[in-house]
């Protein structure tokens, strides 16, 4: 019980640390050509630093090995006591077990959490020189010599744990300024991962009067299985999605810089895990005799304790689990946690009915009014194997399914069925079946406008696909008329190209998902082979210090 207890307090904060680990970076194509002929407003994710008023940025978070060790030397010992006393008490033999567990966890964010009302404490924001950047260059005319503009020359900087709502007015001055700086009559608004909030927030309140093209790249705003499956705490450990997790190119890319031999090591132990059957048993141990029984009440003290009172965050709670997760973290109207965070849920509730309730409709409104709406969406990654969609293709953040708003994908290792994609070509929708038979397009609510970009995760840069945007922008373009730029695409992630998805670049995936397991004496001694490395080389970094 021991080990089982550990494996669940290092998975509790390797859960709660990894959407911030995860965050993202804005797209960097800043060294090409301008390409649109409206300045266009760019709003990027939870990418601008949080600082607090002495400028010491609040958000940066790093569990260090003292820090498991605090919270355990005071979680473990009520989690034991409760246990003990389960029989003659229950469930309530853990409410303090939950309340010690959400202290302890509130002292790590607590310089980045909002009040209960969803408002910054401690003076935090954005930094002053973000502050300034605003107001430099709105009062601008960026243009470069032949008229056209680039996607960043606008940037609006925001603190994105707020209530959309709180900053869309700020928003209109903006575009105000720019087009009395620029003497357009419209400007494009443009979005990546979390600015997707704004953007609809800003059309529910303002309209498109303003507005010539909508753009979402990669954009959690329609719903992200990340936030809404971990804040409703329908969460799962499933053995081959964290093989395939290790395997994946995004873990790798993001251990890069603790050296090959690590990552190396952690495949072959996480394969010999699984070959051994070890790793099942570990996984439904934990999943089966303690998180279902100690969820419930743990789930809405680690949400509020970390990323709960962030309204941004919330956007990321889909249309259909809103009100339960809600619900679920807050309890009903006149218990004490809803009563003492009644002024956030209110602002919570507003945004719901006001935009994501409303999503396809606000979107499809602006289209019939002659706004081009154009979507991007990165697949081919491995979602994390702490979620129930860990089989769905994805960018890390988000499905397929909800970043297209509503694209058929086949499940991971999987294509289509040679059935279906008879029945959609005789249909008249062959040509929305990716080359790799993985992603029907005609199910989206754009099909004619949405873009699918194989080999991307959601936090890389330089993918460039404001340059896929900018013809739906400047004349309407469509998947069918764009030019150099198809409907499915492949990132070329040593070069930074958008190359046109083809039989022979299409295989993106880093991952195994055959059937076919290495017989266990063999990957026992693989495993072997890399143990003795890394210890070798870790030896030589301790002699040569």
């Amino acid at each position: 019980m021991k080990k089982l207890i550990s494996v669940f307090l290092a998975l509790i904060l390797v859960f709660s640390a990894l959407p911030l680990a995860l965050q993202v970076s804005a797209v960097d194509n800043s060294g090409d050509s301008p390409v649109f002929d409206l300045p266009t407003v760019f709003f990027r994710g939870n990418g601008e630093p949080i600082v607090d008023e002495e400028g010491n940025t609040v958000y940066d978070f790093d569990v260090t090995t003292d820090q498991i060790k605090e919270i355990a030397a005071k979680v473990v010992p009520e989690l034991a006591i409760a246990m003990l006393a389960e029989k003659k008490s229950g469930a309530a033999a853990y409410d303090n077990y939950y309340k010690v567990f959400g202290e302890e966890m509130s002292k790590l964010y607590e310089r980045c959490q909002l009040d209960e009302n969803g408002n910054p404490k401690y003076g935090t924001g954005i930094s002053a020189k973000n502050k300034a950047d605003n107001e430099d260059m709105r009062h601008e005319n960026r243009a470069a010599p032949n008229g056209k503009f680039r996607h960043m020359d606008y940037q609006f900087n925001n603190d994105w744990r707020l209530d959309p709502f709180d900053t869309v007015d700020a928003i209109d001055a903006f575009i105000d300024d720019i087009l009395v700086a620029t003497g357009a009559s419209k400007v494009n608004l443009l979005c990546t991962c979390l600015g997707g909030d704004l953007v609809l927030a800003y059309i529910a309140k303002f309209g498109t009067s303003k507005i010539n093209g909508i753009g979402f790249e990669q954009t959690v705003a329609f719903g992200a299985e990340l936030i809404d499956e971990t804040f409703s705490g329908n969460m799962n450990l499933d053995p081959d999605a964290i093989q395939r997790f290790v395997q994946d190119g995004f873990l790798r890319k993001e251990m890069a810089g603790l050296g090959d031999v690590l990552y190396t090591f952690l495949d072959e132990t996480v394969a010999l895990l699984q070959d051994g059957g070890i790793l099942q048993g570990v996984t439904g141990a934990f999943m089966d005799k303690l998180y279902a029984k100690l969820y419930e009440g743990l789930v809405p003290e680690l949400v509020l304790a970390t990323y709960g009172t962030w309204p941004g965050y919330w956007t990321m709670v889909t249309a259909d689990h809103y009100a339960s997760t809600r619900d679920f973290i807050f309890g009903q109207p006149g218990s004490e946690k809803y009563e003492k965070y009644k002024g956030l849920i209110a602002k919570l509730d507003h945004y719901d009915a006001a935009v994501r309730q409303k999503i396809p409709t606000l979107l499809h409104q602006a289209k019939d009014d002659g706004h081009p709406v154009a979507i991007s969406v990165y697949y081919g990654a491995q979602m994390p194997p702490i979620l129930k969609s860990a089989d769905e293709q994805g960018d890390v953040w988000t499905t397929v399914r909800y970043a297209s708003l509503g694209a058929k994908a086949a499940k991971i290792g999987t294509t289509l069925s040679d059935d279906y994609i008879a029945e959609r070509t005789a249909a008249g929708y062959g040509a929305y079946i990716s080359p790799d038979k993985i992603i029907d397009a005609s199910t989206a609510e754009f099909p004619d406008t949405t873009f699918f970009v194989k080999g991307a995760y959601h936090n890389d840069k330089g993918v460039g696909v404001s340059l896929v945007f900018a013809p739906v922008f400047n004349s309407g373009a469509t998947v069918q008329s764009v030019g150099s730029y198809p409907q499915f695409l492949v990132h070329d992630r040593e070069t930074y190209a958008l190359n046109p998805m083809t039989a022979e670049n299409m295989n993106t995936e880093k991952y195994d998902t055959s059937e076919k397991k290495t017989g266990l004496f063999d990957r026992l001694i693989s495993f072997l082979k890399n143990l003795f490395s890394w210890f070798s080389t870790l030896f030589t970094l301790i002699k040569n210090r």
